[in-house]
């Protein structure tokens, strides 16, 4: 009716989340192996001999030159969420600010949930006692606590940034917290069964499907469900529509099954 304000809400097409979710992730975890440790083993004068969905070989390391390499795949994603808050930050669109968000969540999620994981199990790119991926250090029992206690503080961080970015798109209301649950839910659930799937194609078998692919996907994305379920002080909602974008969702299906088909079997060099 005339003289009625416009209705102002926040709602995100699941579908198109969906497609973000094929899209966005194989390239963030390209990013991790291939700019971040494939390509430090060539700056270190090497060369990789195997590149996979998630894992890289790099022949003839030792030293500083193994470490390097070793953690040079998180300090890609530390950069890559970085980047992604510079663009939340600035971008004026909602689906840009949606992009810039997923990209900052995940990765800081992923670096944060690395260093943890690294820290309980002493396996991964950031082990450091002798055969780990940054040893030998002398008393690895306490880099191993180190590694973990500053995880665990990078990662609430990160959860509660996220939150908190989130809740500046969506602003507050009952759709705004459903718009929410449904992005970080899907997110979750789409990122983490694709990234099974991928890794069902490596050929070493299930530890790297154990270690990589499940560990970095729904153990270090966990802090969705923190997402999901916050409930931020209230606030006016906004008008924050993204609406179904059916490219998005081609473009991620295929990104998805390229990523599957060319490194899930993984790429012998030389």
């Amino acid at each position: 009716m005339a003289g009625q304000p416009a209705r102002v809400d926040s709602r995100v097409d699941v579908w198109t989340v969906v497609g973000l979710a094929l899209l966005l992730l194989p390239l963030l975890t390209m990013a991790h192996e291939l700019m971040g440790h494939a390509l430090a083993c060539v700056a270190t004068g090497h060369q990789p001999s195997q590149l996979g969905a998630y894992y890289v070989e790099c022949s003839g390391t030792g030293g500083w030159s193994r470490r390097l390499v070793a953690m040079a795949g998180t300090s890609m994603d530390v950069l890559l969420a970085c980047l992604g808050f510079l663009l939340w930050h600035r971008a004026n669109r909602p689906l840009a600010r949606l992009v810039g968000w997923i990209v900052f969540t995940v990765k800081g999620m992923v670096a944060a949930g690395y260093w943890m994981f690294s820290g309980v199990t002493n396996l991964g790119d950031w082990g450091p006692a002798a055969g780990g991926g940054i040893g030998p250090l002398p008393w690895p029992w306490a880099w191993r606590l180190l590694l973990f206690g500053v995880g665990l503080v990078a990662y609430i961080a990160v959860t509660r940034k996220a939150i908190t970015m989130m809740a500046a798109m969506l602003g507050g209301g009952s759709a705004a917290q459903r718009t929410q649950r449904t992005v970080a839910m899907t997110l979750y659930i789409v990122g983490g069964v694709a990234a099974v799937l991928v890794s069902l194609f490596n050929p070493l078998g299930i530890f790297i499907t154990l270690v990589s692919a499940v560990a970095s996907s729904f153990g270090g994305t966990a802090g969705l469900f923190n997402v999901a379920y916050a409930r931020p002080r209230e606030r006016p909602p906004t008008d924050f529509a993204v609406g179904r974008h059916l490219s998005l969702v081609v473009a991620g299906a295929a990104m998805t099954i390229a990523f599957a088909v060319i490194l899930g079997p993984t790429i012998t060099l030389g």
